[in-house]
């Protein structure tokens, strides 16, 4: 063999060799340096993660009847098994459906659902699906949503439904909105805003008439009027101003920061005592109240009070309202009288009916809630009522108590609940518009508890634009009685005789 040759072969076995280098090198890194990473890429292709659906959560009333469920609907693809479709179901249709509210698939949406949307729909599980038999270990079992038990009760709720439609019927128009509350706690006991809407229709109503979506109890403002008053009088008498003796004189008119205030009546009623400030709902003696507490005084109570601000409801889509106070750069000293009698500030029903709440129970200011209990996997959540402050005094609240008692019969006679003592006030608010109040519009109000000895219900009554009346007493208060009727009959409050024959 010559040179050649030989340079030839050891050419040809250097590569050979080479080659078997490289096919080593590569069952290396295959057999044992890429092993898992081949592995995994195996199992992935035999091996589906799926993800599993959690049940959404109930909402009941505080009785255990079924608002809001999962229910289940199938798609009809030929040649291939039924699907199932999970979607929400309200059983009661439109009853309470400002309340509940719904959830879209963005998990837009409004009232409860909303507020409570990761609580209900839970959380969801993995299966992983392939020839592994140790997948089953990996599996992730899904947490189903939580129970909502309200403190609402759904045969109040009807009623109450029922009475406040009768009710703007009565009246000639088309809105308005009923709340019952226990002031005790802060319980929601029935809600109500008309014109409501079914939650099982929202897709459809999106597109056509959206704005019914938008819960006027909390997400609505309005100048409240002369419900009010009962806070201005609970501020003159818990600050010393004056006592349920006193007397004032109610002139035919009074000037505060250049704004003439004038009673509804445009009279002057001479020496009068605070319950005639309350049964004869006169601005005048309201407003005197307010400038002799002073700027300071005034608005500490009104913000005591929570007119102006959140209450924290467990709902979505509260707003907080406004009352301008000293030293912003648009309040003037003529608010200092117009708010005494609720005009020149927006405020929501809720806020309201809160406030006046404060006093029945004593002093106390409750936060409004809706929601008394949840339960997921069998573990109860009860959260406790909560007291967000102390505003008046104990015998201040009783004092004022006895005297709307004396007010509501000779204020509003239609507002008396037979065999109960009733203590409340009307509101005859005017609707501010560009350039001052329309002319003739008005919103009419009730808000009143009973018994007053041991007060188990508020209610507010609020109705819009009435056409028969503009005045609270006239529209608002006879809902109110009839509402309250129908509610100590549910809920087994007992009339006065009997409430002292067991004492």
């Amino acid at each position: 063999m010559n040179e050649t040759s030989q340079r030839r072969l050891l050419a040809l076995s250097a590569i050979l060799l080479a080659l078997v280098l490289l096919l080593i090198g590569q069952l290396v890194r295959w057999q044992i340096l890429s092993h898992i990473l081949f592995l995994q890429k195996a199992r992935s292709m035999q091996s589906q993660l799926q993800e599993i659906e959690p049940h959404q959560g109930r909402i009941l009333d505080r009785h255990g009847h079924i608002l809001a469920m999962e229910a289940c609907t199938y798609d009809e693809v030929t040649g291939a098994p039924l699907t199932p479709r999970p979607y929400r179901f309200y059983p009661e249709g439109s009853l309470a459906g400002h309340l509940l509210g719904f959830v879209n698939a963005e998990g837009r949406g409004f009232g409860l659902e909303k507020y409570y949307h990761d609580l209900l729909k839970g959380q969801p599980g993995q299966r992983c699906a392939g020839w592994d038999p140790l997948d089953l270990l990996r599996d992730v079992p899904p947490q189903d949503g939580a129970d909502l038990y309200l403190a609402l009760d759904y045969l109040l709720q009807h009623q109450v439904e029922q009475e406040l439609a009768r009710g703007i019927e009565e009246a000639g128009t088309e809105e308005g909105t009923a709340i019952v509350m226990d002031p005790r706690t802060g319980a929601v006991l029935a809600w109500v805003s008309h014109p409501g809407y079914d939650p099982n229709q929202f897709p459809e109503l999106a597109s056509t008439a959206p704005q019914l979506f938008v819960d006027p109890a909390i997400s609505k403002q309005y100048e409240p009027g002369s419900v009010v008053k009962i806070l201005t009088m609970a501020a003159a008498l818990d600050s010393g101003l004056v006592t349920p003796q006193s007397a004032m004189e109610d002139r035919e008119a009074i000037e505060v920061g250049g704004h003439v205030i004038r009673n509804w009546d445009e009279k002057g009623h001479g020496l009068v005592s605070m319950v005639d400030v309350l049964a004869l709902s006169l601005n005048v003696c309201a407003a005197q109240l307010s400038t002799h507490m002073g700027n300071r005084a005034f608005y500490d109570y009104l913000k005591a009070f929570g007119l102006g601000q959140r209450t924290g409801v467990d709902l979505s889509g509260e707003m907080a309202g406004w009352v301008k106070q000293p030293g912003d750069a648009d309040w003037s000293e003529s608010e200092l009288g117009m708010n005494s009698f609720g005009q020149g500030m927006a405020i929501t029903p809720l806020q309201l009916i809160a406030a006046v709440a404060a006093v029945a129970n004593g002093g106390g200011l409750m936060r409004p809630y809706v929601v008394e209990a949840w339960v997921q996997e069998g573990k109860i959540e009860r959260p406790r009522p909560i007291l967000v402050r102390q505003v008046i005094s104990s015998e201040t609240a009783r004092q004022l108590t006895e005297m709307l008692v004396q007010a509501v019969p000779r204020e509003a006679p239609l507002a008396v609940v037979p065999g109960y003592r009733v203590a409340g006030k009307t509101g005859t608010a005017q609707i501010p518009i560009p350039g001052g109040y329309h002319p003739k519009d008005t919103i009419a109000s009730f808000v009143g508890y009973l018994p007053a000895e041991d007060p188990r219900i508020i209610i507010l009554v609020k109705i819009d634009r009435p056409r028969t009346s503009p005045w609270g007493r006239d529209v608002a208060a006879p809902v109110f009685s009839r509402i309250a009727q129908r509610a100590c009959h549910l809920l087994d409050i007992l009339p006065q005789d009997a409430l002292l024959a067991r004492r």
